[in-house]
């Protein structure tokens, strides 16, 4: 029961980040924000908690996913850590995209400058008169 619990403290500490850490700044992104600004670790840290979350919501403590004598993940923790990464990889990839198609740069610096912008044309130096001796 006590894993079951645990479970719904990690998903519950997933939602919140989640909130607060990947939504918030995805909507001031929506809303034009001049400039926004998020953690990248969230993206390591909501994954996981959502994972390990659902995990222990539905299995409690029937399938072992560590192995405590020699402190290493059971098949089943290889797995839980793979879905995990995975869902976080693909996370920042989506997230990041959003802000690339609103125009923002990396880690949320405002829209770049036009690309259709070109500078005009630096003129040549005057030609100077050279003296034959």
């Amino acid at each position: 029961m006590m894993y079951r619990i645990g479970g719904l403290l990690c998903l519950a500490l997933a939602a919140g980040f989640g909130w607060f850490f990947i939504w918030q700044p995805l909507e001031a992104v929506r809303a034009h924000a001049p400039e926004v600004t998020y953690s990248v670790k969230a993206f390591v840290l909501v994954p996981f908690a959502a994972v390990f979350g659902v995990f222990f919501l539905i299995f409690g403590d029937s399938v072992p996913y560590r192995n405590v004598e020699k402190q290493m993940p059971t098949p089943a923790g290889w797995v839980l850590f793979a879905l995990a990464a995975l869902a976080g990889g693909l996370g920042f990839w989506w997230f990041d995209g959003q802000f690339k198609a609103q125009g923002y740069g990396y880690a949320g610096s405002p829209p770049a400058v036009d690309a259709s912008f070109t500078p005009p044309e630096i003129p040549a130096p005057p030609r100077v008169p050279t003296v034959d001796r």
